[in-house]
């Protein structure tokens, strides 16, 4: 037998391995910060300063944490809130003096260079951490979460997290948690968008001019339960269920709400759930959606569950009853296809 062909083939294939190997991306290195980057979806990088070691020191109060806020910050509200165990949250922008956001693309706003967005997290009337995403480059951005001492007068960084924080049930996510939802966004920071900012703090930003005159403010479309049902899921669940998340690769659902959509049958939360197979059989709901039947279809199913099956995967430990109401009084009312 002619072995000639066949060592060909062989090493052909070995020569196409190790080529396929050096063309292969490196494995992520978690610095700290994050490459925003939609192209390289999130790729990490370990550049910029390392974050301050205490909250005191980021630069965001006047003089005591949670005391008066430093000059220039501005306090914000979202109309579909991320749930997280129903823990009270307050949401603050720090942009460089005369800053704007650069709001040319309605469904991805963009942060001047030395923007810091902070979240502060209370349980049961007490602070517990507070969230930090600093950009420091035009493609990175710092992000840690900082846990309250047990005096509360400051708090320090943890970037590898904490479970039970504080002896509450509040776990505060690693940084690599922060970026595994983060990652979705066009410039890495959620919550600050057309579609999230509710009316009172987009109009203040107008007049502060930190908006550009002609900023689209976002309306889901509909009636009162679907613009619910569809603000919800962009809020809670588009950030990971997006083109611009590596999570598209494998799955075709789609959650994020494009800025002036008029018809909520066009949505994608509709388009790409209505009676499509979903990849498990979870009690016998194995369609995403099924129009008229909220426990036949696995959007509302698994919210209902914690754990492996559960949604969202990550960040709760808790149902949010009121969210999954509204996905349950929207899926009776749907139209049939």
């Amino acid at each position: 037998m002619d072995r000639a062909p066949l060592l060909c083939l062989l090493l052909c294939m070995l020569l196409w391995g190790l080529a396929s190997a050096c063309e292969a991306p490196p494995d992520p290195v978690d610095g700290g910060t994050a490459d925003a980057s939609a192209d390289d979806a999130g790729a990490l990088v370990d550049a910029g300063p390392a974050h301050p070691a205490t909250l005191s020191a980021a630069g965001l109060y006047r003089d005591a944490v949670g005391g008066d806020l430093a000059e220039g910050v501005l306090a914000y509200d979202v109309r579909y809130p991320l749930w997280s165990d129903g823990s009270t949250k307050r949401r603050y922008l720090l942009l460089p003096d005369g800053a704007t956001i650069d709001t040319s693309d309605s469904d991805g706003w963009r942060f001047p260079v030395g923007t810091r967005a902070f979240k502060e997290f209370v349980v049961d009337g007490r602070p517990i951490e507070t969230r930090l995403l600093w950009k420091v480059g035009e493609r990175e951005w710092v992000r840690v979460a900082y846990v309250y001492r047990e005096d509360g007068e400051d708090a320090d960084a943890a970037p590898g997290g904490v479970v039970d924080a504080l002896g509450t049930a509040h776990d505060v996510p690693d940084v690599a948690g922060c970026f595994n939802c983060h990652r979705g966004a066009a410039d890495f920071l959620l919550g600050v968008s057309a579609n999230q900012l509710d009316r009172a703090s987009f109009d203040a930003w107008t007049r502060a001019g930190v908006l550009p005159d002609g900023t689209r403010w976002g309306e889901p479309p509909g009636d009162e339960a679907q613009r619910a049902a569809l603000g919800y899921l962009h809020g809670n669940c588009g950030h990971c269920h997006t083109e611009s998340h590596p999570l598209a690769m494998h799955r075709s659902l789609r959650l994020s709400l494009p800025v002036g959509l008029a018809d909520p049958l066009e949505a994608p939360a509709w388009r790409t759930s209505v009676e499509q197979v979903a990849f498990h059989d979870i009690g016998g709901a194995r369609q995403l959606l099924v129009p008229g039947d909220p426990d036949a279809s696995q959007i509302y199913v698994r919210m209902g569950l914690r754990g492996e099956l559960g949604m969202p995967p990550l960040g709760t430990e808790a149902i949010d009853p009121d969210g999954r109401a509204a996905i349950e009084r929207w899926i009776r009312q749907s139209p049939l296809p």
